[in-house]
């Protein structure tokens, strides 16, 4: 095989090469610099920064102390030596470094950048190295980049205790948030700006926990996080009470995550808009795996509110043809359905086909709807005189959500039985009369549980979680009204509308 010409490039240069290579098309990059206090220090720290990269940083802004002395001085000198677009963006009040970091992100995605790096302006952060991760992130587009300390114990610059600790307290971070990290505390950063636009970064922490509260919102993002290892050659934090009780918050920030998935807290934190809303859930207790195996091998079937044709891979391996409703075609539709109709269900349902379904799917679909009525009506059109309608809703009288109530909590979020973008919540007795009023015979209830292989993001494989969820599922089915995720019905058509009156 030929060699690489590209191989043993150092990342100064490839970058470089990128950025010749793109031309208008190269991303545009915000360079930050934070804790800028010294001119003499933030000299030094842009001095460390290759002059070559000049060319691929559309812009340095420098966000100073507060307290700082005049740093446009200096800025001036320096700007005649280097090719770099410079500003200095202050921050109202007396900012913590989590409150400079949100003032400056929202700089950042207002002048419409693509790539924010967090950088300290003391001289800490090695400046030199910010081709590596800049190489990184233009690789794995999205991801957040850190620059990783690599505490090898061998090294004289680290220290026994600093090495315990920071094994310590990574091991801990990894176990909380199932990550396989070297280095949570690390400030050395490169975010993608369409990452910073679906985190909620503004409730986070005014501190240096904000740190890792962004890292963790891009965890439950679905972002990639990557790391660039480094030498061990700076602290973020002093060897102090100081800088155990940052780490202690930092791991406090991670069980906090924790803790909100499992649903014991709700924080309006992690509620963050990943790209594909709604996925496959496998377990046999769940509502997707209930209304495929509900449904006859070879039948046909309209799934209402389909999304990006979920439930059409399982039902096609059993020789099901599916067609799919929904506002808008998704970026990512699957090829497993049979065909697509893009149709406002607010709208009267008007389609190309006849009478000719076994089945209609409404899938968690009724509760996003103001003409819920109307839709059940409408798909009696299509329904053959035997067929089946299945029909999901989540509880709203779920014991968790009474509790909720009780301690004054009601919170909204991206997903779930409380999705912000629900506008109708039902009981048990008030989804049964829905569906009854829509001119249907209910002929089955099922139930689900809880999402555990969400809570515990699992594949639906794992014997433990599926133990888990089953123990909980018959405890959904002894008592409905207050321990079912979600309820599941079963319903026959009583009319077939103006094909049940004739002539005599």
């Amino acid at each position: 095989m030929a060699a690489d010409p590209q191989a043993g490039e150092k990342p100064l240069e490839t970058l470089l090469r990128t950025r010749r290579e793109r031309g208008e098309g190269f991303p545009r990059i915000a360079l930050l610099l934070f804790s800028v206090a010294d001119a003499a220090l933030l000299r030094r720290s842009i001095e460390a920064i290759p002059a070559a990269l000049d060319d691929c940083i559309e812009e340095l802004v420098v966000v100073p102390e507060p307290g700082a002395g005049d740093l446009s001085s200096p800025l001036r000198e320096l700007a005649p030596e280097r090719r770099l677009e410079i500003r200095i963006h202050r921050t109202p009040g007396e900012p913590g470094a989590g409150a400079a970091r949100k003032s400056a992100f929202e700089y950042v995605l207002l002048r419409g950048f693509d790539f924010a790096v967090t950088m300290r302006g003391d001289g800490r952060h090695p400046g030199e190295a910010l081709p590596e991760l800049l190489q990184a992130a233009l690789a794995e587009p999205g991801a957040l980049v850190i620059a990783t300390r690599r505490m090898q114990r061998e090294r004289p610059e680290v220290r026994l205790p600093h090495w315990i600790a920071h094994l310590a307290a990574t091991a801990v971070q990894n176990r909380l948030l199932g990550l396989r990290l070297g280095d949570y505390h690390s400030g050395f950063r490169v975010y993608a700006a369409r990452a910073l636009r679906a985190i909620p970064f503004q409730l986070n922490a005014d501190d240096r926990v904000f740190d890792m509260q962004t890292l963790v919102q891009c965890r439950a993002l679905g972002a990639p996080v990557v790391e660039v290892p480094l030498p061990p050659s700076w602290k973020e934090y002093p060897s102090s009470p100081r800088g155990l009780l940052h780490v202690l918050r930092f791991t406090a920030a991670a069980l906090d995550y924790r803790l909100h998935q499992l649903h014991l807290t709700r924080s309006g934190s992690y509620f963050v808009e990943p790209d594909v809303h709604y996925t496959l859930k496998r377990s046999p207790t769940g509502s997707h795996m209930q209304i495929v195996d509900a449904i006859e091998p070879g039948s046909r079937v309209l799934d209402l509110g389909c999304s990006q044709g979920l439930l059409a891979r399982p039902l096609r391996q059993k020789g099901v043809e599916v067609t799919g409703v929904d506002l808008e075609a998704p970026r990512r539709l699957t090829e497993d359905l049979h065909a697509f109709h893009q149709r406002d269900l607010e709208q009267p349902l008007e389609l190309p086909t006849g009478r000719v379904f076994d089945y209609v799917i409404c899938s968690d679909v009724i509760e996003h709807l103001r003409s819920r009525t109307e839709v059940l009506r409408g798909v009696r059109r299509y329904l053959k005189p035997e067929g089946r309608l299945l029909i999901s809703t989540p509880n709203v009288a779920l014991w968790f959500y009474r509790l909720s109530l009780l301690a004054g909590r009601f919170e909204y979020g991206p997903r779930g039985v409380l999705d912000e973008t629900h506008v109708h919540l039902y009981t048990r007795s008030s989804f049964r009369r829905a569906v009854e009023q829509a001119g249907f015979r209910i002929l089955r209830q099922r139930v689900t549980a809880l999402p555990f292989e969400v809570v515990f993001e699992s594949t639906g494989r794992s014997r433990l979680v599926r133990g888990i969820a089953s123990a909980y599922h018959a405890l959904a089915r002894l008592w409905p009204s207050l321990f079912a995720y979600q309820f599941l019905l079963e319903a026959e058509i009583t009319t077939l509308d103006e094909e049940s009156t004739e002539r005599p």
